[in-house]
């Protein structure tokens, strides 16, 4: 039996690291983090009513499970549900259509049912009223970490729809680090180059592996009370990263949690926070996902009076800042239209730049490089 939920985590595993690949285009020179949750979700939105070849191009560039907007949604009623009462987690989404121009009934339900996603009716020509409101529907939604998602300028008279998701992440580790055991060290940015970070220390059990492979070391975080965790990609090199992003391009992140052993592991992890801001047009575009950005996109089934939709932007930022409590990190996206030869206890020093994913072990719900001091460019 075909199992629409293992290959709508792998999709998002796959549109992970392809999205990754560009993000990082000519080498890994800024911290990056993403929700590629995030992303699909919203575009989702788009999906829900698109046709033809404009939904054919969003279905296969984001490596939805099929071309058929029902059964997306289904797969994203499984994340939404399982994670709708979590402390944890929380996901929201949200359209804003222009007064006067309601969207279709069967649409508007179809979202609000398989998506969460309720509607509200908004004048665009009021441009700094309109990004004020959106602004501040993102800020709540993401516990005040992301409070300026658009800018006035981004609509006009012409603007029909906005698309949101916003998605807010705040978790303590299951094994927390002590606060007097944070000693600063030196964190490589090159093979010659370093500077100094703040690292945590601990031992404790973690998921680890080798992965000859991909010639890196993981190591898997639990967070308290709940299925996810963050998982670590660790180069043996100190300039290993953009060959091992490479090397995951052949590699589904699902199929590598299975590799995972439970070992007692010395962990020597930084605290960092990073900030990160992205138009995806042209990303997505090179993800073959163009039709939805041109006068032919065909958005029929949103608008009762369609009037030639199409997708101006497509805005996302996240954060992250992860210290010996835990975790926290906010997404929003808004769319305008073993072979081991190791002394024992194994040991995991996070001092060279690094691949982390938040993760149930099959969603990938952030993503990020660890590559240089918090918001250094």
């Amino acid at each position: 039996m075909f199992d629409f939920n293992l290959e709508f985590a792998r999709g998002g595993a796959t549109f992970t690291t392809e999205l990754f690949h560009l993000l990082a285009a000519g080498g890994v020179k800024q911290n990056i983090v993403f929700s590629p949750f995030s992303i699909q979700a919203c575009i989702a939105l788009a999906f829900a009513g698109a046709k033809g070849d404009t939904a054919d191009e969003i279905a296969k560039g984001m490596r939805y499970v099929s071309n058929f907007p029902p059964e997306v949604a289904e797969t994203f009623q499984f994340v939404l549900q399982k994670y709708r009462n979590s402390p944890l987690l929380k996901v929201a989404n949200k359209i804003y259509v222009q007064q006067g121009h309601p969207l279709k009934a069967g649409y508007e339900t179809s979202i609000k049912q398989d998506y969460n996603s309720e509607a509200e009716s908004i004048d665009f020509a009021l441009n700094d009223a309109a990004a004020k409101s959106i602004n501040s529907w993102v800020n709540a939604k993401t516990e005040g970490k992301i409070s300026e998602l658009v800018s006035a300028d981004s609509f006009n008279e012409y603007t029909r729809l906005v698309l949101l998701n916003a998605l807010h992440f705040k978790g303590n580790w299951a094994h927390k680090f002590p606060e007097a055991s944070t000693e600063e060290d030196d964190f490589w940015t090159g093979e010659e180059q370093s500077i100094k970070l703040p690292y945590m220390n601990q031992k404790a059990k973690f998921g680890y592996a080798y992965f000859e492979e991909l010639n890196c070391t993981a190591l898997d975080m639990p967070y308290m009370n709940s299925d996810l965790s963050m998982l670590v990609l660790l180069p043996q090199e100190r300039e290993g990263l953009k060959e091992l992003a490479e090397k995951l391009k052949s590699v589904n992140l699902v199929d590598l949690a299975d590799k995972l052993v439970v070992e007692e592991v010395q962990v020597k992890f930084p605290k960092f926070k990073v900030d990160y801001s992205v138009d995806l047009g042209d990303k997505l575009k090179q993800l073959g996902i163009t039709k939805m950005f041109n006068d032919g996109a065909e958005f029929d089934n949103l608008l009762e009076t369609p009037e030639g939709l199409f997708v101006s932007k497509v805005l996302h930022k996240a954060t992250i800042e992860v210290n010996e409590e835990g975790t926290e990190a906010a997404a929003a996206t808004g769319m305008i239209m073993m072979t081991r030869m190791m002394m024992l206890p194994l040991q995991f020093q996070a001092d060279r730049p690094f691949l982390y994913v938040i993760w149930n072990k099959k969603n990938i719900v952030f993503a990020g490089a660890f590559v240089n001091a918090p918001n250094a460019n």
